[in-house]
């Protein structure tokens, strides 16, 4: 039988990404590489340290770096409400801490861009409001945005690509559907990267 006190020295998966501010996936991440102590009962339920989370939480709070740190950014750009909801399912079904927003037209990216650079854009440049490829070579025009990992994915043919100006050098054109493999092995790679910083960090 778990006494009150046990209670309160233990917390599940979903009150610690509540409480540290971050995804479920993550927090199987940090628990699979020991940044988070944790056990599962006998009926299969994992169970988190709370003093390991709040150790976390503290050394976070001290050095200043958001909770969503480690999360890999996705901005999808698609007009295809269909196809945003399919990125989404199949995304959030990998073992990757991911936060996905979708958009459907180019001046909100731009929008979405600019309240928070994602790690990868999606995006497919045949858009209304504003065309893909205009706002391509926006973003490739300014230096703060040299790291952000950009995607193609269109039903455009590579003629009429060229005929709008073609897209910048060095980003990635995929004709549809979607390449799921090359996005969750991208994502994948990031969020190595992240994790192991966050580690060195904590």
């Amino acid at each position: 039988m778990v006494n009150s006190k046990d209670r309160e020295e233990v917390c599940s998966t979903r009150e610690a990404s509540k409480m540290l501010g971050v995804s479920l996936r993550t927090i199987q991440l940090w628990v699979e590489s020991g940044s988070l102590k944790a056990w599962k009962t006998p009926g299969g339920h994992r169970r988190v340290s709370r003093k390991s989370v709040e150790g976390l939480l503290a050394a976070r709070r001290f050095e200043g770096i958001p909770a969503r740190e480690n999360l890999i950014e996705v901005l999808v750009v698609e007009d295809d409400l269909a196809l945003c909801r399919l990125y989404e399912a199949t995304i959030g079904r990998w073992n990757i801490p991911v936060r996905i927003r979708t958009v459907i037209d180019g001046f909100d990216a731009l929008v979405a861009i600019g309240a928070e650079k994602p790690d990868i854009m999606i995006i497919d440049i045949n858009l209304p409001a504003m065309d893909g490829v205009a706002l391509l070579r926006k973003l490739r025009q300014n230096r703060d945005y040299d790291d952000l990992e950009i995607l193609v994915v269109t039903d455009l043919d590579a003629e009429e690509i060229e005929k709008r100006g073609g897209v910048p050098k060095g980003i990635p054109v995929f004709l549809k559907p979607a390449p799921f493999g090359l996005i969750q092995a991208s994502m994948q790679e990031i969020a190595s990267r992240k994790l192991e910083g966050c580690l060195v960090r904590n």
